[in-house]
């Protein structure tokens, strides 16, 4: 008996070191659902679009701005709101905002009366809707982690946002053949529910605890207890100036913005070019695209012990650089069509690994920056103007992507690609910028 509950203890203390909390547990579990469900209808809309709508590719390109417009216009707005109202709070808001979209799309296709307009426009709240969710995080994680799990806690839920986008396509694909395009919408809307449902328990749960210690605090003194909530800082340009008279924060947000320019243009030309000039049928593009999510997932795994163990700023000049070597094996790999088609696909898969891989470290590390350096009661506006640069440069770097291949050949303009992303580091060289930042003494033990 004594030995099972050894078991029992261990085993509980294992999950409490690894998952860190309770209520960062329900955060990461409401992420894989989330995310997977996004990603879900990430298939399904476009589908919707082509067999219901009869939609053009220009159309069907405008849907997939809708997320990135949705930023560029509110997204510095979304996360004062975020600030002034808390993280927790705008997590459930925006959960229960995107599943009314889904819902309210799932009706009027069922009754035949959806248009490419009113798709749109229900599109447009869900970008919201996910924006607020994603920004609202990062807030999020910083109250419910201590300082030294940050990290840790950035790379489990990179390794949720890899579990989930590994899932949703092919449960969104699936659905769609299996139920239909309405019915199929409903999946996204029972994962908006469960995942509201896990942030309200937190909601409530903090709410009880503060209700007590306010009590605690009435008793002791004998004054009314004060609101705690935050009330957001300043005007609502106070992230933008926070972003740009910060030099650590700025080098990430203006690299991660050229990075996603370069990114969005060469994953344009990525797979024209590996169908049209390597030959990869749909099993070994596929394969690739799995290499790259299960390089996500370790990477997952191994990000924190490598923040732990590395200078920062070399560890995110490396991981900009990585991608763009890995960039480089997909135009090379044509010169290796001669010795077989296993070479290719082999150098292609190995490509997509070490990119997601190296990029997913750069992602925990980045948000781990952020979570330390920028005061809490302007993180939300932070995150906000960070996502508004990096979500305004995709659409614009996918065009340009499409333009250069056109204009002067898909290999020259992937090794063009690869040089930008290089380039990338350049806003991380300054003196004030994240050579700057000093590694907490907590994040090394």
């Amino acid at each position: 008996m004594n030995g099972f509950s050894d078991v029992v203890g261990r085993s509980r203390a294992w999950l409490a070191r690894v998952f860190i909390s309770r209520p960062f547990s329900r955060v990461l579990a409401g992420q894989v659902v989330s995310v997977t469900g996004s990603n879900a209808t990430a298939v399904v809309v476009p589908l919707i679009a082509v067999i219901t709508l009869n939609a053009s590719s220009f159309e069907v390109g405008v849907l997939n701005a809708a997320e990135s417009l949705a930023a560029a216009v509110l997204g510095i707005h979304i996360g004062r709101w975020c600030d002034r109202i808390g993280p927790d709070r705008t997590m459930l808001v925006s959960n229960l905002t995107g599943a009314v979209a889904t819902i309210g799309l799932f009706a009027v296709l069922h009754a035949g009366v959806l248009s490419f307009p009113l798709l749109l426009a229900l599109l447009l709240v869900v970008g919201l809707a996910e924006l607020g969710f994603d920004i609202s995080r990062t807030g999020y994680t910083v109250s419910l982690v201590p300082r030294e799990r940050l990290p840790h806690a950035n790379a489990l839920i990179e390794g949720a946002n890899a579990i989930g986008e590994g899932i949703g396509p092919s449960v969104g694909g699936w659905l769609f053949d299996a139920v239909g395009a309405a019915l199929s919408l409903l999946f996204d809307f029972v994962t908006y529910v469960c995942s509201s449902l896990l942030v309200l328990l937190n909601v409530l749960e903090r709410r009880k605890r503060k209700t007590v210690a306010s009590e605690h605090t009435s008793r002791r003194d004998g004054s009314a207890p004060a609101e705690t909530d935050g009330d957001g800082d300043g005007d609502v340009l106070s992230g933008l100036r926070f972003v740009w008279g910060n030099g650590i924060i700025r080098s990430i947000a203006f690299s991660a913005g050229q990075f996603n320019f370069f990114t969005a243009a060469f994953f344009t030309i990525y797979y024209v070019f590996v169908v049209r000039v390597l030959h990869m049928d749909p099993v070994a593009v596929g394969l690739a695209a799995t290499c790259s999510g299960i390089g996500g997932i370790v990477s997952s795994v191994a990000a924190g012990t490598l923040i732990r163990r590395m200078a920062s700023d070399p560890l995110f000049i490396a991981t900009l650089l990585a991608p763009a070597l890995a960039a480089l094996l997909v135009p090379l790999s044509a010169l290796t069509i001669g010795y077989g088609n296993a070479v290719v696909i082999t150098l292609v898969c190995v490509s997509q690994f070490v990119w997601s891989f190296t990029v997913t470290v750069n992602l925990v590390l980045s948000e781990s920056i952020k979570q330390v350096t920028t005061p809490e009661r302007l993180l939300g506006q932070v995150s906000s103007v960070e996502r508004v640069i990096a979500l305004a440069a995709e659409p614009i770097g996918a065009l340009a992507g499409g333009l250069f291949a056109d204009m002067i050949g898909e290999d020259i303009a992937l090794y063009l690609c690869a040089v930008g992303l290089a380039v990338s580091t350049a806003w991380a060289l300054g003196e004030h910028g994240i050579l700057s930042f000093c590694k907490p003494d907590e994040w090394q033990r």
